[in-house]
C-alpha cells in the first residue's frame, strides 16, 4: 500500500468533515467542550487563545460566559499571512477564507498559557494538518516559548503515518467527541484523572 501524502490526506479528511456535518447532532461536540474546560483547569491556564468557529469546527464560544469570570479569553486577527491576539469581543465580522473575527483593537503581547487550535487532521507527531495557509505555523514560529496546544475537531482524523513537516505546529492534546490524545510521557501524572473525568476513550502517543 502507498504511503499517503499531506495533500491527499487533507483532501480525505475535508470531504470526511463535510458528511460529518451533514450526518452529526450539534450536541454530540459538546464532548469536546466540556473535556477542554477539564484540561484548562488540569492545567491551571488563565489566558487563553481561542478561535472563532466555522460550521465545520467546535463552536468554542459556547465557553465563552463559563470561562470569563476567571480566564482572558483571545482570538487570532488575521493580519498579512499570520494573526495577532486580541481580546475576545463582539460583534464579528467576515474575514477572508470566510473566518470571522472582531475589530482589531489592542494585541495581546503577554505569555499565553493555552492556545486551542482547530485542524483537519493530526499525525503521528501529534502534528497539526490544517488548511494549508500556514497561519498558525507562522504564528507559533513567532513566539518566544511555546504554550500549551490543544487540537480540537469535530471528528476522529488522527493518523499514525508522519505526514507533517518541520514547521507543523504539535500539540499536547488533540480532542474528538469519540477519542482523545496526549504526548506519552508528558502529562502523565494527570492521565488518571483525565480519564476518568473526562468522556470519550484516552490514547497516549509515544512522539519522539
Amino acid at each position: 500500500m502507498d504511503s499517503i501524502t499531506k495533500e491527499k490526506f487533507r483532501k480525505i479528511a475535508k470531504i470526511s468533515l463535510k458528511k460529518e456535518v451533514k450526518i452529526s447532532a450539534k450536541c454530540r461536540h459538546y464532548a469536546i467542550l466540556l473535556n477542554l474546560k477539564e484540561i484548562i483547569k488540569i492545567t491551571n491556564s488563565k489566558d487563553i487563545l481561542f478561535f472563532v468557529p466555522t460550521k465545520y469546527e467546535p463552536d468554542l464560544l459556547l465557553l465563552r460566559r463559563n470561562l470569563s469570570k476567571k480566564h482572558h479569553i483571545f482570538i487570532p486577527f488575521m493580519q498579512n499571512l499570520s494573526f495577532k491576539m486580541v481580546k475576545l469581543k463582539l460583534p464579528f465580522y467576515k474575514f477572508r477564507f470566510g473566518i470571522r473575527q472582531n475589530k482589531f483593537k489592542n494585541e495581546f503581547k503577554k505569555r499565553l498559557d493555552l492556545a486551542v487550535v482547530p485542524v483537519i487532521g493530526v499525525d503521528g507527531k501529534m502534528a497539526r494538518i490544517g488548511h494549508g495557509k500556514g497561519f498558525y505555523d507562522r504564528f507559533f514560529s513567532g513566539l518566544k516559548y511555546k504554550p500549551i496546544v490543544v487540537f480540537v475537531e469535530i471528528k476522529d482524523m488522527f493518523i499514525k503515518d508522519i505526514i507533517s513537516e518541520n514547521h507543523d505546529v504539535r500539540c499536547d492534546f488533540y480532542l474528538t467527541p469519540s477519542k482523545n490524545y496526549l504526548i506519552r510521557g508528558k502529562y502523565d501524572r494527570n492521565f488518571n484523572r483525565l480519564r476518568s473525568r473526562c468522556s470519550g476513550s484516552w490514547h497516549r502517543i509515544r512522539c519522539n
